[in-house]
């Protein structure tokens, strides 16, 4: 049984079809926890609001997980700037086993929620990798929340080897991301392929 915490982004209200309440879904039909919070005032979000959800859900875990259960946490868009910012500021309050980041936005797209900005620098790098014992960063080649591409915005400053998928935009619902059969054998099988719809 694993512990699986999903971060949405900005925007997301956990609408029906998306990919991360069809992962919420398949992953509680086969027994696992599922944390999957509605973030607050989501079209306005503010990172103390939204970092004081996170770290409750953690530590509920934490009071929760029996010794060598596996916590996984999946984040997207803001979600990751989040996470960064949560794990740069030491706010976390438990390191996990894995983390799957899906398309973060490009700093220069969050002057509208300048409480999320983290630029990644190698301080953020190693607050990062504390955070995670495994780091997974995913994105498209063609997601216009990262006008300069993901290897650049984060990739290389944060010496990661991003998983990209063509043509995928912003992985979000709006781009076609319904199910995604990939990211759910992921949570269960690290080795998965996550391009797989």
């Amino acid at each position: 049984m694993k512990h699986v915490l999903i971060v949405h982004g900005w925007g997301n209200t956990r609408a029906q079809d998306h990919w991360q309440r069809h992962l919420a879904s398949a992953l509680r039909k086969q027994g696992h926890i599922v944390h999957y919070p509605q973030l607050p005032d989501t079209e306005t979000p503010n990172f103390a609001d939204w970092a004081e959800v996170i770290i409750a859900e953690l530590e509920m875990i934490s009071e929760s997980a029996t010794s060598g259960a596996e916590v996984v946490v999946l984040t997207h868009s803001l979600g990751c700037s989040t996470w960064l910012r949560l794990a740069v500021d030491g706010l976390l309050p438990r390191t996990v086993d894995r983390l799957l980041m899906v398309a973060p936005a490009d700093v220069s797209m969050l002057a509208d929620v300048p409480s999320f900005i983290v630029e990644p620098t190698p301080v953020v790098r190693e607050a990062l990798m504390s955070s995670a014992r495994n780091v997974v960063l995913l994105a498209s080649d063609a997601d216009p929340w990262s006008p300069r591409g993901v290897q650049e915005t984060y990739g290389t400053p944060l010496e990661l080897e991003p998983v990209i998928i063509e043509g995928a935009k912003h992985l979000a619902l709006g781009d076609g991301w319904g199910y995604w059969q990939g990211v759910i054998d992921w949570v269960l099988d690290p080795t998965a392929d996550l391009t797989v719809r």
